[in-house]
């Protein structure tokens, strides 16, 4: 009761406040952290699944592509020349990574070449010599179009895509068809591209056709199933593409993504399952709890320390910063101030500083006359550029016969004729480019990245416009301006400005109203 009536100790106040703070940021920081590296990874999977899912259907759809096409020059060859078996062994091993097999028919389907010419698993089946009465097959004759099929189970057990193209003579007789099939199963470009991902953390890919059936997949066993009734496959066979995180129907949630094949029909599926981002979340938490222990130990004595030295000089400086930003507020209302809650004082204290900083900033980098930078920003920023090694090239420019100016119509005119250089210089610099005031009347231009030709042609803008534009003086003034660039060579800035302004010597010696690019 003695302690309440005389009321609790700031210096106690604060170490309470230490504690609880300390304490609990802690444990709303670690369940944020927890949710957000949680929605990170979420997010991030997600994201990278579609990614990649899109960049497989892009490169299947060119690939398919390519394989048409190389299909089609074989049908054109075919059609302008006699074809024999040689050639068509020939060309399908030169393109052995496109197809498993190879066949040319007649006009009736009946086969004429066919390469390999011992299909495994082909026992009475295609042969030379062989009429192919298959739906396909009356497809590609009837419509005597290049096509894809739809996958389909052959009669040698492979699951299978056919790619045909029709062949025409010269004379624009129709002669037949070759066709290229692809094994999905089987060792070619098209599973190459399926089977490898370049997520090396427990992420696949798998495909579906148009009507939903798996046609690729890394475990065989689920080859010829039909999930088309998973929403997210139906989202594909409507010929969308985006992300989403699904249960498959093993049970198993993944993050997947998902894109359209123009081409086919199919849907890419790459997934990740989300039971990789879990071991992520224990790794975070265990590293929370070690590492957190010693850091709270230390800030709660160091706050225990700190919080008897606190409130003093806080308000000493909170006071010093009001007086010295507002001298005309009274003692008394100072008084009061210095009774206001804690926070308030840092809050004023933050404000006032930072305020008292960007004036400074503002005074010790811009010339205040003409709204350049001024030599002190010029200084730092061309040491910058040569630390960094940042090729560039400088010019500087002297207003011709200034002192005329000043003795004929006065400094203030004077002064509006450097405002109105200054101008120009801003309009016709690119976006990059650094203008400043160097001094008197001498400016200086920081061009990055650039040669001194192209340095040379900016100058030569500038002077001009300044030579044809009407001054503050009622008419148009000249300047004369000099180029130099930096070398690698160049370990200090003063190498660079001796050149430009021996090349601006040169321009008033010549004659004034010119630009002169130093030569060594």
């Amino acid at each position: 009761m003695a302690i309440l009536k005389k009321g609790i100790k700031l210096n106690f106040a604060i170490s309470l406040l230490v504690v609880f703070t300390v304490f609990s940021t802690t444990l709303i920081n670690w369940y944020l952290s927890n949710q957000d590296l949680k929605n990170t990874l979420t997010a991030n999977h997600l994201e990278n699944n579609y990614r990649y899912a899109q960049k497989v259907s892009i490169n299947t759809n060119v690939l398919l592509d390519d394989i048409q096409h190389n299909l089609g020059t074989l049908a054109k060859i075919i059609g302008q020349q006699e074809f024999n078996q040689t050639d068509l062994d020939n060309w399908r091993t030169g393109n052995s990574g496109y197809y498993n097999s190879l066949f040319i028919t007649d006009a009736n389907g009946i086969v004429q070449l066919m390469s390999p010419q011992a299909v495994p698993n082909n026992k009475g089946g295609v042969q030379p010599g062989t009429k192919i009465k298959s739906t396909l097959m009356e497809q590609a004759l009837q419509e005597k179009k290049p096509f894809i099929s739809n996958p389909y189970l052959a009669q040698t057990g492979n699951l299978m895509v056919l790619i045909s193209y029709p062949i025409f003579s010269d004379e624009g007789i129709y002669k037949g068809v070759v066709d290229g099939t692809i094994y999905l199963e089987s060792n070619n470009s098209l599973k190459r591209l399926l089977n490898h991902h370049e997520f090396l953390d427990k992420s696949s890919v798998f495909v579906v056709d148009r009507s939903g059936t798996i046609i690729y997949h890394p475990d065989p066993g689920q080859i010829n199933k039909s999930i088309a009734d998973h929403p997210l496959v139906q989202n594909i066979m409507k010929g969308k593409s985006g992300s989403a995180q699904i249960i498959n129907n093993r049970g198993t949630e993944y993050f997947s993504g998902y894109a359209f094949v123009e081409n086919t029909g199919w849907g890419i599926i790459a997934q990740t399952p989300t039971s990789v981002i879990e071991e992520s979340l224990r790794i975070l938490t265990k590293k929370t709890i070690i590492q957190s222990l010693p850091l709270l130990l230390v800030v709660l004595v160091l706050g225990w320390i700190i919080s008897s030295h606190i409130t003093s000089p806080i308000n000493k400086l909170a006071r010093f910063s009001e007086e010295a930003i507002l001298p005309n507020k009274d003692t008394k209302s100072i008084r009061l101030i210095e009774m206001r809650a804690y926070i308030y004082e840092v809050r004023q204290l933050l404000k006032h500083i930072q305020e008292h900083f960007q004036v400074l900033t503002n005074q010790a980098h811009q010339d205040g006359l003409t709204g350049l930078a001024n030599r002190r920003a010029f200084d730092q920023d061309i040491q910058k550029l040569i630390d960094q090694q940042i090729p560039f090239s400088l010019i500087m420019a002297d207003i011709d016969h200034f002192k005329e100016v000043n003795d004929e119509h006065g400094h203030l005119v004077g002064d509006d004729v450097l405002r109105f250089l200054a101008s120009i210089m801003l309009d016709i610099i690119r976006g990059e480019d650094l203008c400043y005031r160097y001094g008197g009347e001498e400016f200086a231009i920081i061009i990055k990245e650039k040669n001194e030709e192209e340095a040379f042609a900016l100058a030569e803008r500038l002077r001009i416009k300044i030579a044809e534009t009407p001054s503050p003086i009622g008419k148009a003034i000249n300047i004369s301006l000099g180029i130099s660039s930096y070398y690698k060579k160049d370990q200090l800035p003063e190498r660079v400005i001796k050149r430009a302004d021996t090349a601006l010597y040169q321009s008033k010696h010549n004659g004034r109203n010119r630009t002169t690019i130093y030569r060594s």
